[in-house]
């Protein structure tokens, strides 16, 4: 099995596509193939079990017409005058009996004879005669010339009116005593006299087993399954099949029936399905028995079949090797993502794969190129970033003795300002003094929100000395935000814009508004102003980077949005709001 399993992922995806697909196919056309089977099976057998129950009541009907024309027969003789009257008069002797029925009686039950073919023979039970006619003669045994044989042949007389089942015919008696071997059924019906309403004889008309039961040696019938006729004792009388004949069907098990109960059902016979039915003829105390193999009706669906799994089994080969080349070019466009990606492996970041479609694999090559590209641009920003801070740190070198010279000369200023006792200028060198120390903090490159507002807080109280408090200031911030970190100096760069651009060209009063706040991982600020606010041409320079530096500001739009940009890693953290005569609004997200 762990062989089969390292061939296996050994393979190309292509042929592990095809086989995948092809094994799928076979397993659904097999499951497929066994389901439709077995339904068309079971309903063939449906079908089967219909038509043979039909054709065995075609036979049953069949039989009761041949019974119907025989007690119809029996009828006429019954009631025939003539021979009632021959049955009522008492002759001389035999000789005068004989001479009568053969020139009065004889055409008659003659005549009865050629009308109906299946009958082999009548017999006429008198009390001093026995007469038996048939087709080319008749026979009389007196029981004054013969009386052994009499009394043999009047054993068997019928005792009742109805059917006798198959029997041995004896309609040579006077010849010899073993008969003809001949197999007939028997109908007897009782002769009363209509003169005297006595019983003056009895009526026997043999029928041929081969006659009445002709139908059951159909061959097209024969041919699917067995067919028989049992009496109600359980016993096979009809002699179709020799070696059931005279066989007890229930003690024989190969049929379980009871005897005048319609049955028509599927079972097993030795792990074989049969279809099993039964129809009574009650007027014969017979019933019509079938038994027929399932497999007969199936032996054109497995062909069927075979030829159809063949057929499906062909095309699943055929679809096997379209999806296999199918697979290969689908692939193909993998093949060459696969070497864009072992370019980018091996450092080459300016490198793109060819799309031409629309689907998944060209949302893949779509992706892949953004991705590239994406990645390009952030080395580009970070090696930019890494010159920009290796420069600043350069400059930082360079003028780290300005601003202490500066905080020291803003300390002798307060100093003096303190010995003059002037106030305001006091003030403003605190101020100073304050903003550039914050501005130092101790080099690092980050420091806490609270900082960074003491930081704009100093630098607004020397504004507002400057613009005779023609502004106001406002403060929103969360107290949850006063201990995060920011890049150090961003705050003041905006608030000097929003003073230089927005409150300094407005006639009246104005107001600023420092809103901080945050949520999850992020920290929100706004600077709004009340401005003049900035034309909408101007603010789509300033958002594309055009306008590099406010009046006034030391600082750049553009770099502060770059040291954003840099530090959170995203291209969504600045944005700028701004109406002509009402205002302007910048929101930082990092």
């Amino acid at each position: 099995m762990k062989k089969i399993i390292d061939f296996f992922n050994n393979l190309s995806v292509r042929f592990k596509f095809a086989l995948v697909y092809f094994f799928i196919l076979l397993i659904q056309i097999v499951i497929f193939g066994l389901y439709m089977y077995e339904q068309t099976s079971n309903s063939t057998v449906k079908q089967g079990q219909l038509v043979m129950e039909q054709n065995l009541l075609q036979t049953k009907e069949s039989i009761l017409q041949k019974r119907n024309s025989i007690e119809s027969a029996a009828d006429i003789l019954v009631l025939d005058k003539r021979i009632q009257d021959f049955l009522d008069y008492k002759y001389e002797n035999s000789v005068y009996q004989i001479q009568d029925y053969q020139f009065n009686i004889s055409p008659i039950v003659e005549n009865i004879l050629k009308q109906n073919r299946y009958i082999n023979s009548i017999k006429i039970y008198m009390s001093d005669n026995i007469v038996t006619e048939m087709a080319d003669s008749y026979y009389s045994v007196n029981k004054d010339s013969d009386l052994s044989k009499f009394l043999a042949l009047n054993q068997k007389k019928p005792l009742d009116n109805g059917w006798t089942s198959t029997h041995e015919a004896k309609t040579r008696a006077l010849k010899d005593s073993t008969g003809t071997g001949e197999q007939v059924l028997t109908y007897s019906k009782k002769i009363i006299s209509s003169n005297t309403f006595r019983e003056t004889g009895t009526l026997e008309i043999e029928v041929k087993e081969t006659v009445l039961f002709d139908m059951l040696r159909d061959p097209i019938v024969t041919k699917l399954g067995k067919i028989f006729v049992a009496d109600d004792n359980s016993m096979v009388v009809s002699n179709n099949i020799p070696s059931l004949f005279k066989q007890d069907v229930i003690k024989s098990n190969f049929f379980d029936f009871t005897p005048n109960k319609r049955i028509s059902e599927v079972g097993e016979i030795f792990n074989k399905k049969y279809i099993f039915i039964s129809i009574p003829i009650s007027e014969i105390n017979c019933n019509i028995l079938g038994i027929f193999p399932a497999e007969n009706f199936n032996n054109e669906i497995k062909s069927s079949f075979r030829n159809i799994e063949l057929v499906l089994l062909g095309s699943s080969i055929f679809l096997g090797i379209i999806i296999f080349f199918t697979t290969t070019a689908l692939l193909s466009r993998i093949k060459d993502m696969v070497k864009a990606m072992k370019q980018v492996r091996d450092g080459n970041l300016n490198v793109s794969v060819k799309v031409d479609s629309t689907d998944e694999f060209g949302e893949l090559g779509t992706t892949f190129n953004h991705m590239t590209s994406r990645i390009h641009e952030l080395v580009e920003t970070v090696y930019k970033i890494e010159l920009m801070e290796k420069e600043a740190e350069l400059k930082a070198l360079e003028a780290q003795i300005n601003p202490h010279f500066l905080y020291n000369t803003l300390a002798t200023i307060t100093w003096a300002a303190r010995k003059v006792k002037s106030s305001q200028i006091e003030t403003i060198s605190n101020s100073l003094a304050k903003f550039y120390r914050l501005v130092l903090s101790k080099g690092n490159r980050e420091i806490t929100v609270a900082e960074e507002v003491e930081m704009v807080k100093a630098y607004l109280h020397i504004q507002k000395i400057r613009f005779e408090d023609k502004f106001d200031v406002i403060y929103k911030i969360d107290e949850a935000s006063y201990s995060k970190k920011i890049i150090k100096n961003i705050l003041q760069p905006i608030v000097e814009n929003a003073l230089s651009h927005g409150i300094e060209p407005k006639s009246s009063h104005g107001t600023i508004v420092i809103k901080i706040s945050s949520f999850e991982n992020f920290l929100s600020i706004k600077i709004i102003d009340d401005g003049v606010g900035i034309a909408q041409g101007k603010l789509i320079k300033v958002l594309n980077g055009d306008v590099e530096s406010a009046k006034g500001s030391g600082y750049a739009v553009k770099n502060i949005i770059q040291r954003l940009e840099a530090y959170s890693g995203r291209k969504d953290v600045f944005s700028i709001y701004s109406r002509e005569g009402i205002g302007t609004e910048v929101v930082i997200l990092i």
